[in-house]
């Protein structure tokens, strides 16, 4: 990685997105605070008035990648909130944000630190604001059809874990798959007829 990145503006944002890059290239267990102030070129203090300890600028970096996915699904729930396919186009996005950043997926989800909570109930306490998005989305249109609160958990579960899971095989390396995964993702997910049979609810 090159050095001296850093020369003005938001320290705390550039350690982050310079420490993302060198586990992107060199790994987790070769990061140090130490070695990321050399990157940006500043004191090897610098970045202790920002994060106390390793453990917690890895939780930071999470927290920035967490946001940037956040504010692509809400950039989705924006542009097709009147449509009918707005669940469906919800778990597309879900699934391109891992696709076109593979690193992201291993990186949020195999630390022990993400906690992600089922329930309904939204405290504001979760560290899954994606799922959250999905809940808050999912939710009203569910109640409209005057489903019971059993079964749309069921369908909230069941609707994350096909997105999650799709995202998990299109950033396996050794996946081999003849299609277009950004062509296909939208058909897939339609496919399973999870999303949100409405009309079928409403008869």
């Amino acid at each position: 990685m090159k050095e001296n990145l850093y020369h003005h503006g938001d320290l705390r944002c550039a350690l982050i997105e310079t420490g993302i890059e060198f586990i992107k290239q060199e790994g987790e267990e070769a990061l140090s605070l130490r070695k990321i102030a050399k990157i940006c070129g500043v004191s090897n203090a610098a970045p202790y008035a920002h994060f106390k300890t390793k453990d917690e600028f890895i939780v930071a970096m999470q927290r920035h990648v967490m946001d940037l996915f956040a504010a692509e699904l809400e950039k989705t729930v924006a542009k097709y909130k009147d449509s009918p396919s707005l669940l469906i186009m919800l778990g597309k996005t879900y699934v391109m944000f891992f696709y076109q950043n593979p690193f992201y997926y291993d990186f949020l989800f195999s630390h022990k630190n993400i906690r992600i909570k089922l329930s309904l109930a939204n405290d504001g306490t979760d560290e899954n604001p994606p799922l959250d998005i999905l809940k808050k989305t999912a939710i009203p249109l569910f109640h409209k059809a005057k489903l019971p609160e059993k079964v749309i958990q069921d369908k909230i579960i069941a609707m994350w874990a096909l997105v999650h899971g799709l995202a998990a095989v299109v950033t396996m390396p050794g996946i081999e798959y003849d299609g277009n995964w950004e062509a296909r993702i939208e058909g897939i997910i339609n496919s399973i007829s999870i999303p949100y049979q409405i009309q079928e609810a409403e008869e």
